[in-house]
Formats: C-alpha cells, sequence, structure tokens
C-alpha cells in the first residue's frame, strides 16, 4: 500500500513539473515575442547568452529632452540585447568643433549626431547606410557623394515664440513683414516693462536664427548656399548679409537684446523669457519641450514664422530643416551592433513615442506626429517651408577656405565692429577661397 502510494506521489510530481516547465516555455516565447514586437530590430533573433559583451558609444548633443528620452528608452533596448552596454555621450556643442577634436584623434564614438553641414568635414569616416530598413522608409536620407551618410531624427520649422500676454498688454500686433518686427522691437523698448527679444549672445551660436538662416530666407533660393559658392564677393552692399548685419546692429543699438546679450549665455537668455522678463526669443521647434518642461504649460505662450519679407506681397517662409542626423562611425569595431540600434531607434514604435516626446515633425514615412500646439499657431499665422539645404560640397570648401563663421560675424557686430569693414574682410577672404576652388 505504502509502495503504490509512493508511485502515485511520484507520478503526480513529475506531472506538475512537466506542467510547469510548458508554461514557463510559453511564458518566456511570449515575452521574446512581445520584446520583439515593441523593440522592433533589436531583438533580432539572438540568444545573447552567446554573445560576446559590446560596448557602444553614441554621440548626443546636450539637449536636456533628447538625453532624457534616450537615456529611459535605451533600457529596454539593453534590456533585450543583454550583452549590449549603450553609453550616452554628451557633446558639449553642435557647432561641430568637439567632434573636430576627436576626429583629428581618431576618436569618435561609433554612433554620433550630425548637423547637415558637417557631412563634408566627417564623410570620410561616415558608413554607408544603403540598405537598412530606416534609410528606405526615411523621408529626408542625407546623401553625399551618392552614399546615404546619415538620417535625421527631427524635422522642424523656425519661429518666433512669444508671450501672448505681453502683446495684449502693449497692444501689440503680430509682425508680418521684417519692418514690422523692427517696429515691434522698439516699441517693447519704448515701454520699457520688458525685454523685446531675450538673446543669449554670449554662445555665439544662438545667432543662427538670424545670422546663418536669415540671408537665405531673404535670399528665396534654397540653393544660395551652393550659389554662394560660385560667388567671389556675395557680402557687399545691397546682400541678404549685409541686411541682416543691419537689423542686427539696431538691436545692438538700441538693446532691444537687453543691456549686455553679449554678456548672458543661452541657459540665462531661456530664464529671461520663461520669467516673462522678456517678450520674445528666437529658436526652433526643438525649443518647446524644454520650455514645458520648466514651465509646465503653454498658456502664455505662442509662435509666429520670423518675418524674413520686406512686404506683405513676398512669400512668408519658415527655414525648415532636418537634422539631429545620425552616423555611423566608420572605423566603429561595432558596426553591426550600431547598424541593429539605428535600426531600433527609428522603428515605429520607439520613433513615435520620440517624436512625440520632442513634439518635432517626423522624418520617417510610417509615423505621423501630434502637435497640438504648432497646428493651433502655424493655423493664426501660416507660412510656406523652406527646405534647408547645407550639405553642398563647394561651399563646405570655401567656407573652411575662408574661415567664415556666420556666429562669429553677428558677434562682431554686437560687439560693435563695423559691417563694411567685416563685408569687406569677409569678402576678401571669399574671394581667394572661390578661385582656388574653380
Amino acid at each position: 500500500m505504502k509502495k503504490k502510494n509512493w508511485t502515485i506521489l511520484l507520478l503526480s510530481l513529475m506531472l506538475m513539473s512537466v506542467m510547469a516547465l510548458t508554461a514557463c516555455g510559453g511564458n518566456n516565447n511570449a515575452s521574446t515575442s512581445g520584446n520583439k514586437e515593441e523593440n522592433g530590430a533589436a531583438a533580432n533573433g539572438e540568444k545573447d547568452k552567446d554573445q560576446k559583451p559590446v560596448k557602444l558609444t553614441v554621440g548626443i548633443w546636450e539637449s536636456t529632452a533628447d538625453i532624457n528620452f534616450w537615456t529611459e528608452k535605451l533600457k529596454a533596448y539593453t534590456a533585450e540585447r543583454s550583452h549590449v552596454t549603450v553609453e550616452l555621450e554628451k557633446i558639449p556643442d553642435n557647432g561641430g568643433q568637439y567632434l573636430k577634436v576627436r576626429l583629428a584623434a581618431h576618436d569618435l564614438p561609433d554612433m554620433f549626431f550630425l548637423k547637415p553641414a558637417h557631412f563634408q568635414t566627417y564623410k570620410e569616416k561616415l558608413l554607408p547606410l544603403d540598405g537598412l530598413k530606416a534609410v528606405e522608409n526615411n523621408k529626408y536620407p542625407t546623401v553625399v557623394d551618392g552614399k546615404v551618410l546619415g538620417l535625421p531624427l527631427v524635422s522642424f520649422s523656425e519661429y518666433i515664440y512669444y508671450h501672448p500676454s505681453i502683446f495684449e498688454e502693449l497692444g501689440l500686433e503680430v509682425p508680418t513683414t521684417l519692418p514690422e518686427f523692427e517696429d515691434v522691437m522698439a516699441k517693447i523698448k519704448e515701454d520699457g516693462k520688458y525685454i523685446p527679444l531675450s538673446l543669449g549672445a554670449k554662445d555665439a551660436w544662438t545667432f543662427y536664427p538670424f545670422s546663418e538662416f536669415g540671408p537665405h530666407v531673404l535670399s528665396g533660393d534654397e540653393d544660395y548656399l551652393a550659389n554662394l559658392a560660385k560667388t567671389e564677393e556675395p557680402f557687399g552692399e545691397g546682400s541678404t548679409f549685409q541686411r541682416i548685419a543691419g537689423l542686427l546692429k539696431e538691436m545692438k543699438d538700441n538693446k532691444y537684446a537687453g543691456p549686455d546679450a553679449l554678456g548672458i549665455s543661452f541657459e540665462q537668455s531661456k530664464q529671461q523669457f520663461e520669467s516673462n522678463k522678456a517678450a520674445m526669443i528666437a529658436v526652433g521647434q526643438w525649443y518647446y519641450p524644454s520650455y514645458m518642461e520648466v514651465i509646465g504649460n503653454d498658456d502664455d505662450l505662442g509662435v509666429f514664422p520670423m518675418p524674413f519679407r520686406a512686404t506683405e506681397s513676398d512669400p512668408l517662409y519658415s527655414m525648415t530643416m532636418a537634422d539631429m542626423n545620425i552616423g555611423i562611425n566608420s572605423d566603429s569595431k561595432q558596426q553591426e551592433e550600431a547598424k541593429l540600434l539605428l535600426e531600433w531607434m527609428l522603428s515605429q514604435d520607439v520613433y513615435t513615442d520620440y517624436i512625440n516626446t520632442l513634439q518635432q515633425v517626423s522624418t520617417m514615412n510610417d509615423v505621423t506626429t501630434d502637435l497640438p500646439f504648432f497646428n493651433k499657431w502655424n493655423e493664426l499665422h501660416p507660412f510656406e517651408t523652406f527646405i534647408y539645404n547645407g550639405t553642398d560640397e563647394g561651399f563646405s570648401k570655401v567656407k573652411a577656405a575662408a574661415q567664415f563663421d556666420h556666429s562669429v560675424s553677428a558677434q562682431e557686430v554686437f560687439a560693435g565692429k563695423a559691417i563694411e569693414k567685416i563685408a569687406e574682410e569677409l569678402n576678401g577672404r571669399w574671394a581667394k577661397a572661390v578661385k582656388s576652388n574653380q
């Protein structure tokens, strides 16, 4: 009897074990399948336990919204691919100087962010991405010398952000021409309560909406930079460069950007605007998440396109560009893993979460961004998009040879250097560079 009972007990335990193993196997398959669906290319059907440890470095600009998003989101990727470690390396400037030092030292990250104008500098160190699914699905792949070398994460337009409450208090209308914009700044300054336009001129790059995009948009030519490389003296009297330099001088002379714009950083200029000490600030669509993180609502925030036109009969454009291109270092020892990570970053589920968090325009064909704030204000103040083309090889060569930096020139105007002198020096260097490039 005891033997029979022991036999029944043993058979029961064996049956329970089989059932438990079957259940565990079923749960593991469901979990893996779910992760594959959520993480796209990350799963890739590989067993991580058989993989050697891999470390990827990703050079990312110091944008709080981006850093916070990818720091959190990448946990899902490394959880699925447990043999992979991803290190986000903050690039302290997006002007290119930091990465140029790394380029000279042959020490670029495995993957890194690039602006359109930087591709000519780094093209020899960028891995062609042709053939990737993400390339086929991207609206604006960056092609240099016939090869896809980068994929932009975002597309955005440039705006003047403003406080509607201040405009209402001072009886101001949103300007639609450049003369009207100058008049609005003058009226705000005359009132004396607010800084017309906050500008962190200590950080030279903050001039870009004016000094980089202004001459380009005023020209009405999307190939302006390419044509600039063929013109020996493009900075003289009557040029779009001179018009924007004149605007910057007016802002400086009348202190439209505050009493000491050259003494404050971009972060300080944001604080001025966010605390309603300034009526306006000129930045791209990318600024919105940062504002929301600080203020928590957009109840007293509006936008309008910087009105780079002389009269209302002229087209009203807003510079629109694809940016935050991701490239892969051609010297990386982890190229295949870098491709997988790039595919995952631009997979539908991951990218949808990213682009809606940042409130930028999608660069992927299968993802549409929900932009309630910008849709509202774009309907109130409509404009035509003006596409930025910054990858021309001729322009890149001439610009480098002429040592031209639009932001430095803008800083010189704010520091009091005569526009005529700046233009004369630029034209001299530019003419030599153009001739040497012919």
